[in-house]
């Protein structure tokens, strides 16, 4: 793929800047996308089956929520981690594929868990109570694993995105691409559990309905996975800047001071952090390239080594693999999780305002998510899911779910159709407008759930929902983009020393913006319970989706779109800081 040289050139007088071009075909853009569909695709299916599969294994549905719960509550505390180590990656294989080939193993072995546990315990000691056991702790690790990693492998994919498309006029459209790929996910997903498997070979051979789903899951993410890993043509990150006025002036030339940036990991189509130079120069630069390198690193690492030495020579005279634990953890404590946790709340103003926008916005929609099919069975269908199965109330809970399923297939749908525009509404109305109109969309269907119960018009405010989703899943992604591309503006009020990529990269903001929307989950879930409890009503599922929506678009119109919002925002509070003091 023909990409953008990662180079930055702070020339002098006589610098001969030229930066080179690149373009991603809209095949290219749906390949790198693959991946993003895969995993919606695995939420979206298996998330149909694992709350029926805890409930025959014996949980209680207070007990089901909360282990759905887990697995958002660890991608809180994790993925700021993955994102900044992302930025910071020095592998010979990139900075983002590392992390996505991790967390894509991680998934596909909890496929394996939640429907084969048992099976495979079996195999081992035996049919016995032993194997029931194991299959029970089997399904409760695959269901957490499998809700952290759909989540938590988004990060890495989404800065892939931007390392793709950085400083090309496509950055945009890739992120309407993502939001495609999304809702897609979403709708192969959801007609994935529509089909009767038990009546197909694959059904015959996997031996029911759930083994088959999980199985056809492995198949298909691993394909799409291996799609967008043949197309992402990462280089390993670039360590040490390289200062040539040095070699310029043992070689009485006068070249331009060249810096190799940080950011773009991303493969080069040629060799551009040499073009302006002249041929022999171009040499030197080839080796001092590696003497830098290796000198720069011997220094960093020299008391390291000084360190490790002393470490050995204690381990052999007391205890070698204990000694050699327990300094290991201490030297990762002292140097990693410090440093981290300080980066981490490090966040720049215009990254903390899109951060509340979103995690508002996010709270809305997954109220509307998560307890869509439950609102519809009780309250549109009056059912009742603790009624015996064939009950009639029973019976109208179970059909009020499955018909609230087309109505999440089509809010799938109508997400995927509006993202197609969301490029071209931005461009006329601006980012604001664009996501604010979403999400007034959004209240004004909540509010047509409430006061209309008759399920073809709840199912069409279902499938409106999907402007705000489309919105949500692109607009954020933008906003970022377009902050990191001009750090020294958006990012002013940081320190200086935090402005470099590989302090502060894109990984590294796109997890801020994951974070809230963890932590939307993760309220929403513990909150809800509380809400309904003091209401005495299901409709509070809707109108709590509908407040959290009013209060986002609140704090959209607070979001920073361009440089002179940037500037005035920043300079208020540094004078509010200047009073303060």
């Amino acid at each position: 793929m023909e990409s953008l040289s990662a180079v930055v050139l702070d020339g002098g007088h006589g610098s001969h800047a030229r930066l080179p071009t690149k373009t991603i075909s809209m095949v290219q853009m749906l390949l790198l996308n693959a991946v993003v569909c895969g995993i919606e695709i695995v939420a979206c299916a298996g998330f149909t089956y694992i709350p029926p599969m805890l409930l025959k294994a014996g949980y209680s549905e207070e007990n089901v929520g909360f282990l759905l719960g887990m697995g958002p509550l660890f991608g809180f505390l994790l993925v700021p981690i993955i994102g900044r180590a992302s930025d910071r990656c020095y592998s010979p294989f990139g900075r983002r594929r590392p992390f996505i080939v991790a967390l894509a193993i991680m998934l596909v072995f909890s496929l394996y868990l939640i429907p084969f546990g048992e099976y495979f315990a079996s195999l081992v000691v035996g049919v016995s109570a032993l194997s029931k056991k194991i299959g029970f702790i089997s399904l409760t690790v695959g269901v957490v694993l499998l809700d952290f990693t759909t989540q938590a492998s988004l990060t890495p994919c989404e800065a892939l995105l931007n390392d793709a498309s950085k400083d090309s006029e496509q950055n945009e459209k890739i992120f309407t691409v993502y939001s495609l790929m999304i809702s897609s996910g979403g709708i192969l997903g959801y007609a994935l559990t529509a089909i009767d498997w038990t009546s197909t070979p694959l059904g015959e051979y996997f031996g029911g309905q759930e083994a088959t789903i999980f199985s056809v899951l492995i198949i298909v993410f691993t394909s799409m996975l291996s799609a967008t890993l043949m197309v992402a043509k990462e280089v390993p990150l670039s360590m040490v800047p390289v200062d040539i006025s040095t070699i310029s002036s043992t070689n009485h030339h006068s070249v331009p001071k060249q810096v190799i940036a940080h950011e773009s990991g991303y493969e080069s189509s040629g060799n551009s952090s040499e073009e302006g130079l002249p041929f022999s120069e171009q040499g030197i630069l080839r080796g001092s390239r590696g003497r830098g390198y290796s000198e720069s690193v011997d220094l960093r690492l020299r008391p390291l080594k000084r360190y490790c030495s002393l470490v050995t020579s204690y381990c052999f005279t007391k205890s070698r693999f204990l000694n050699n634990l327990v300094t290991c953890l201490r030297w990762l404590g002292r140097q990693l999780l410090p440093q981290q946790l300080v980066q981490l709340f490090k966040v720049p103003l215009v990254l903390k305002m899109l951060a509340l926008a979103d995690y508002c916005a996010w709270t809305a929609i997954m109220g509307f998510n998560i307890y869509y099919t439950d609102y519809v069975g009780q309250v549109v269908y009056g059912g009742n899911p603790n009624a015996p199965p064939m009950s009639v109330e029973g019976r109208a809970y179970d059909e009020g779910v499955r018909v609230a399923s087309w109505g999440l297939l089509l809010h799938c749908i109508c997400s995927a159709v509006f993202s197609f525009f969301i490029e071209r509404l931005t461009e006329s109305y601006g980012y604001k407008t664009t996501f604010s109109l979403g999400m007034v969309s959004f209240v004004f269907s909540m509010m047509g759930m409430v006061l209309i119960r008759h399920i073809y018009f709840v199912n069409l405010m279902a499938a409106v929902t999907g402007f705000a989703y489309s919105t949500i899943t692109t607009i954020p992604f933008m906003l970022v983009s377009k902050y990191h591309a001009d750090k020294k503006i958006y990012f002013a009020d940081l320190p200086p020393a935090l402005l470099c990529d590989t302090e502060r990269g894109i990984g590294s903001d796109i997890a801020v913006l994951d974070w809230s929307y963890f932590l939307s989950q993760v309220i929403m879930t513990a909150a809800m319970g509380t809400i309904v409890h003091i209401t005495g009503t299901i409709v509070s599922y809707m109108v709590t989706a509908g407040a959290m929506g009013i209060l986002s678009i609140y704090y959209i119109g607070k979001i920073i779109e361009n440089e002179q919002q940037a500037r005035r925002c920043i300079t208020s509070k540094s004078n509010q800081h200047i009073r303060f003091l």
